[in-house]
């Protein structure tokens, strides 16, 4: 039994949504108001319930719109990267698995999962996305990989917690926060230039950590960030596992805060309901969670 809703009428959908109307999704999708008002409401009779309500000149989504939207950007994802594995296709170039992990997450154990992985399935290829803050949470909307590590992900996904990160406020060793003496309140780190990983997302870009400084660099990196760190051009909360090696050769040091010296950070893994019967995605998030639990033996 074939869909009665096409793929265009789903984009139209996603595209009034992200747009807020009829006219702004049609400038976006070189068509006409009229032709994107016409897909959404044959969707709307197909269903037999309405998917927005027009307030003044905006679109809004009825509750059963809200419902429908994640898997609606997602099903748009996986067309196109199914269309674009067939534009490219070899053979064997179906057997891929995709995953979106935070650049906050240890990279041993990641390395961990994938060499398992392979172990298992020797023939499956890894597409590896590193994206910061809402990027893999975006990732996982839009159907472009199959899992994804972070410390938010969209409703509608299985989900659950792997560990907490912890964050710690590093300077380099002759930094001036580094040598200061007695501990120290945001204010007086503030006239200091602070070093902060830059949102991957789009959509639901967000700050994280203190940004009380204007002498800000955004980086790309978590690599970028502790480097520059280390050569003494700013401050900033980095993963303690990354950090420990310099702290214990005196590259870094801790910055003595009265408070936020340190910060949680809890990391989910997420999947959509299908993958629950893929034993390739559940492979790879047994071998994440058992890297998690050997490193962090306490965490839930």
């Amino acid at each position: 039994m074939f869909s009665k809703i096409s793929l265009e009428q789903w984009r139209a959908f996603v595209c009034t949504v992200e747009c807020g109307g009829f006219q702004q999704a049609g400038e976006r999708l070189f068509k006409s108001q009229s032709a994107v008002s016409h897909a959404v409401n044959r969707m709307a009779q197909l269903l037999g319930q309405e998917l927005f309500v027009i307030e003044g000149r905006k679109a809004v989504l009825t509750p059963l719109g809200q419902a429908l939207l994640p898997q609606a950007k997602h099903l748009l994802g996986a067309a196109q990267k199914l269309e674009h594995l067939a534009n490219q296709y070899q053979p064997g170039l179906f057997s891929e698995q995709a995953l979106a992990v935070d650049v906050l997450f240890p990279l041993e154990v990641l390395q961990q999962a994938l060499v398992a992985f392979a172990e298992d399935y020797p023939d499956q290829r890894i597409r590896l996305y590193e994206p910061a803050l809402s990027g893999a949470c975006e990732l996982l909307e839009d159907g472009k990989v199959e899992l994804a590590i972070a410390s938010r992900l969209p409703a509608g996904y299985v989900q659950e917690l792997l560990l907490n990160i912890t964050l710690v406020c590093v300077a380099g060793a002759e930094h001036p926060l580094a040598l200061a003496q007695g501990k120290l309140s945001l204010d007086d780190i503030r006239p200091h230039r602070q070093v902060v990983i830059r949102d991957s997302g789009i959509r639901h870009s967000q700050n994280s950590g203190w940004l009380g400084t204007s002498q800000r660099w955004t980086v790309s990196s978590l690599a970028t960030a502790e480097r520059f760190v280390e050569q003494g051009l700013g401050f900033a909360w980095l993963p303690e596992h990354c950090v420990n090696p310099g702290l214990r050769q005196g590259r870094l040091r801790r910055v003595k805060l009265q408070h936020q010296q340190t910060r949680e950070v809890p990391m989910y893994i997420g999947y959509p309901e299908a993958s629950r019967h893929s034993p390739q995605v559940q492979r790879l998030a047994q071998g994440l969670r058992q890297g998690c639990r050997q490193q962090c033996p306490a965490e839930p």
